[in-house]
C-alpha cells in the first residue's frame, strides 16, 4: 500500500515556495519548521526502511573467508606457497 509521503513532502515544498514568492513573511515564518520536518522525516524514514530492508547480515559479518583453498578443495598453491 502506497502511502504518498515523500509526494505530499515534494508538493508541501512546492507550496512553500510559492509561499514565499507570493505572502507575508510572518506567514513564512510559521510554516517553515513544519514543512521541513515533514519533509526530512518522510525522506529520511524512506531511506532508512529501503536500508533495512537489505539482506540480512551473515554470523561471520559477511566477510569473504580468506583461505589456501578454493571453495572446491582444492588447493590455491599447488607447491604449498613456497617460492623456489
Amino acid at each position: 500500500m502506497k502511502t504518498y509521503k515523500r509526494e505530499l513532502a515534494v508538493a508541501l515544498l512546492l507550496w512553500l515556495v510559492y509561499v514565499v514568492e507570493v505572502k507575508d513573511a510572518t506567514i513564512v515564518e510559521i510554516l517553515v519548521w513544519p514543512i521541513f520536518s515533514f519533509a526530512a522525516a518522510a525522506f529520511g524514514f524512506d531511506q532508512y526502511a529501503k536500508l533495512q530492508q537489505g539482506s540480512p547480515k551473515s554470523s561471520d559479518g559477511g566477510r569473504p573467508q580468506r583461505s589456501g583453498q578454493y571453495t572446491g578443495g582444492e588447493n590455491q598453491y599447488p607447491n604449498g606457497g613456497d617460492d623456489k
